[in-house]
């Protein structure tokens, strides 16, 4: 996952991200000097995001991929299956994307990193129209969670406040009202990653410690209220994206470490489902099909999205397409249209 860093060299850029693979790796805040998180450098240059969508195919399907790069302008919809490493068929604007979330709906919501802005289009086809968009004022938007993005809560996760030393959190927002209620925790000392949103309500943050500690948490939050609880049983040796099973189970990506884990509970103590699951390359956000039998993933490692056959119990490589897509951009997310 990446933070946004001002002043950043293109060359700085490439020597870190040849260190991502050892593992330790954390985000830069757009604030932060050159050498204080040398793995994840960014160099950011202002971009405006187009009003409507670039249309490559001639009609958009009902469903299909989205995948984004942190370091690319568009986020990208392609068809399924798509075993023959066939090209994107839609784009739309997006800037520093990090996660994402389409709801049962096909409708989706981005986040985009810079400026702090969270955008909405409509599911009724891959790159749909703009159902509208808000500001997320309580830090740089990274991830989101959501089950009905047009009048439901949207769950927002922030790497860290903008231009502060604080740590992640979680704004709780709506299409038509906005980001109102910011939730903080003791137990979130470092980044914001991934969030997860229940049927029921609850939510979830996953966040990194100190990076010099090499470790993780996550945070469960009853109702999305509160104060937050540390989740006990969570053995994921480093944060990354959340998604919900259609058994209420929350997956959970052990970025660095390529694995994949599975738990149920985590209201505050978790049970391990099934995993650790070995993934092709390193990946930090991804979202299930409309069934929940299929997931996808964004490889950052490898430059692909990669996709599996999930159970909570097992999960199995299926195939990887990279057409539109590089390495060198950070491919950070991938989640089906629609998604569960």
């Amino acid at each position: 996952m990446r933070s946004l860093a001002s002043a950043l060299s293109i060359a700085s850029l490439f020597a870190s991200l040849s260190g991502c693979a050892a593992g330790g790796a954390t985000p830069a805040t757009q604030d932060e000097a050159v050498n204080v998180v040398p793995s994840w450098l960014y160099a950011f240059q202002t971009r405006s995001l187009p009003s409507q969508p670039i249309r490559y195919a001639a009609k958009m399907p009902k469903g299909g991929v989205y995948a984004a790069q942190f370091y690319g302008v568009d986020l990208f919809g392609y068809q399924i299956p798509n075993r023959h490493d066939a090209g994107p068929i839609c784009t739309l604007g997006a800037t520093s994307v990090n996660g994402f979330a389409v709801d049962t709906a096909g409708e989706l919501v981005v986040p985009n990193g810079d400026p702090s802005e969270v955008s909405i289009y409509r599911g009724h086809t891959l790159c749909g129209k703009s159902m509208g968009s808000f500001t997320d004022p309580y830090g740089q938007a990274s991830d989101a969670a959501t089950w009905d993005a047009a009048t439901g809560t949207i769950v927002v996760g922030n790497i860290r406040v903008s231009g502060s030393q604080k740590a992640g959190n979680i704004a709780v927002c709506t299409l038509a009202k906005g980001c109102t209620t910011e939730l903080t925790s003791k137990s979130i000392t470092y980044y914001g990653g991934g969030v997860a949103l229940a049927k029921n309500g609850d939510c979830w943050i996953a966040s990194e410690d100190n990076p010099s500690l090499s470790s993780a948490t996550l945070t469960y939050f009853a109702g999305c209220k509160g104060s937050g609880q540390s989740a006990k049983g969570w053995k994921n040796a480093y944060y990354g994206g959340l998604i919900i099973d259609k058994a209420g189970n929350l997956i959970s990506i052990d970025y660095s470490s390529q694995a994949l884990w599975v738990y149920s509970g985590c209201d505050p103590t978790c049970k391990v489902v099934g995993g650790p699951f070995s993934l092709e390359g390193d990946s930090f956000y991804g979202g299930l099909d409309r069934k929940g039998n299929e997931l996808a993933l964004g490889d950052w490692q490898l430059g692909q999205v990669d996709i599996y056959n999930y159970s909570p119990t097992s999960l199995t490589y299926l195939y990887s397409f990279s057409a539109g897509l590089s390495p060198s951009n950070a491919v950070n997310a991938a989640t089906f249209s629609p998604s569960l």
